[in-house]
């Protein structure tokens, strides 16, 4: 999904969240407050939100709670009465329209929110707010799911009741995708917007199903998180590409220097003539990685050290982080960078690939490297000297 498709999908949540819920605006009788100010209509909160999300500019958000299912009292009139006192040996069969009408009316304000939530953090790739509000949506869905599972409903209504399943079965799924791959590539995410896109057109349908608009807009609506992902805070004391760390081995016999020279997106490499392409959606971050044994500095006769291990390489990027993959040799990236052990004067020159999201901002990256009780030095990838 490209940049103005997914513009396209965020825009279209806001709009049906407006088609949806906007007559409840009209119909809802707000609780009387103290406060001189009581709770925003949806209306009002959602204005002008498509524009706010677009511009990066944060919303407050908390997680939602989902309101109580209220519960609709039909009051019958004198003939109905009477009938009924007529044929007090008929027997009528209980139904739990009601109870479901209830739940689909006091639920889909909470599932559009959460839908936008989700929506919106797939637009911007930020994989661990992804993740986390997906999980929220499926665990929210999960539970409507194994309510409304025991209702038994009219004939009138099982329509309804089977849009509403669909809805909900939907957003567990797009729950799914999110959760159960560690890496999301453009055909996940694609498969991703579907599911969100379907849950919300069945959701819809359920709605056209009731003859009950919702009776209140929960008052956790006007504190809906839809985060704009915030540039990483890179740490004050980080070093800059082509700058060295220069630190003692373990026994303190030796002087070590280490340096990161460059960092690069590409998004595909060769194998013997054999093409490596990064997944849709994704690219290849290579860095420049050199070590070397600087001499011998202490009294202990030992004039080797080791270099850090491949696994000391983390690459972190708005609060999510990255592993090095496995790069072997013969590619043309050059040779890839290893643990190894190294004499005097000699040095270590390779190279370390992470698999990353294709819209990734070097300026917000960067790698530290644990060199046990020497320290853990840290490297802006967006900075050189």
């Amino acid at each position: 999904m490209d940049l103005s498709d997914a513009i396209t999908m965020t825009l279209a949540l806001l709009i049906f969240a407006g088609i949806v819920l906007g007559p409840i605006m009209g119909e809802t009788a707000w609780p009387v407050s103290p406060e001189p100010t009581g709770p925003q209509g949806l209306a009002t909160v959602l204005t002008g939100l498509n524009e706010r999300v677009l511009s990066g500019n944060p919303i407050n958000l908390t997680p939602l709670t989902m309101p109580e299912t209220t519960a609709w009292l039909i009051v019958p009139d004198e003939n109905e009465t009477a009938n009924q006192d007529e044929n007090s040996t008929q027997v009528t069969p209980e139904y739990d329209d009601d109870e479901l009408i209830g739940l689909v009316a006091n639920s889909s304000v909470s599932l559009m929110l959460l839908a936008m939530q989700n929506a919106h953090a797939l637009y911007a790739w930020d994989e661990k707010t992804a993740r986390e509000h997906a999980a929220t949506l499926q665990g929210f869905a999960r539970s409507a799911l194994k309510e409304s599972a025991g209702f038994s409903v009219s004939t009138g209504m099982e329509e309804t009741k089977t849009s509403y399943t669909l809805a909900l079965e939907s957003y567990v799924a797009y729950a799914d995708i999110v959760l159960q791959n560690d890496r999301l590539n453009a055909t996940l995410v694609d498969t991703a917007f579907q599911e969100l896109e379907r849950g919300s057109g069945y959701l819809r349908e359920a709605l056209d199903g009731i003859d009950r608009q919702t009776l209140r807009v929960p008052a956790e609506v006007v504190d809906i998180n839809l985060p704009v992902a915030q540039p990483s805070t890179v740490p004050a004391d980080t070093l800059t590409l082509m700058q060295r760390y220069v630190y003692d081995d373990r026994i303190g016999a030796n002087e070590i220097s280490i340096m990161l020279i460059s960092a690069d997106l590409i998004h595909e490499y060769y194998l013997n003539g054999e093409e490596i392409a990064a997944e849709p959606g994704r690219a290849f971050l290579v860095v420049e990685v050199k070590v070397m044994n600087l001499g011998h500095k202490g009294e202990r006769r030992i004039y080797t050290i080791r270099t850090p291990e491949v696994s000391a390489f983390t690459l972190y990027y708005r609060g999510t982080t990255y592993s090095p993959i496995k790069l072997v040799h013969g590619t043309t990236l050059g040779e890839p960078y290893a643990g190894v052990t190294l004499d005097r004067y000699e040095k270590k020159h390779g190279y370390i690939v992470f698999d990353v999201p294709d819209a990734i901002n070097l300026s917000e990256c960067f790698i530290r490297v644990n060199l046990g009780e020497a320290g853990s030095p840290t490297w802006a990838l967006g900075k050189k000297v």
